[in-house]
């Protein structure tokens, strides 16, 4: 029998399974009844409309502090629209170059690459360069 959570407990152990990687399947599935935990006690949701898909956030509070969960849904018909920039640094992530090589090439800063990378593995739900590369070149 699983032991009751307080709402921070179920929090604290989302915010761990949030940054292990590799995200395994079996974990996820332990997320689920911490997530109704906390979905429970929250607020109604602030819905937007976005390119591709539709965004949310849900807000409640703790034991000990205020949270703030946002999700994004993605359709999965929807069209990868890369900025040129983007349509740049991807071609050069594929072509096997490292952030701070892009960003001396583009003549930008390397944070700058990396939020870029962010941006195109979001929009190609990847997380990786060889599953970007496997999206781009099937």
């Amino acid at each position: 029998m699983a032991t009751a959570k307080t709402l921070h407990q179920a929090l604290t152990e989302l915010r761990a399974m949030g940054t292990s990687r590799p995200r395994h399947p079996a974990r996820m599935l332990e997320a689920v009844p911490l997530i109704v935990r906390l979905l429970a006690a929250c607020r109604t949701p602030r819905i937007e409309e976005r390119a591709g898909g539709i965004a949310f956030r849900i807000q409640g509070a703790t034991e000990k502090a205020e949270f703030s969960i946002t999700c994004l849904l993605h359709h999965p018909g929807a069209v990868h629209e890369l900025t040129i920039a983007e349509q740049a640094v991807a071609e050069q992530l594929c072509e096997g170059r490292k952030l701070a090589q892009i960003a001396r090439l583009r003549g930008v800063s390397t944070n700058t690459v990396k939020s870029q990378v962010r941006q195109i593995f979001r929009k190609f739900n990847v997380d990786s360069r060889v599953a970007l590369v496997r999206k781009l070149n099937p």
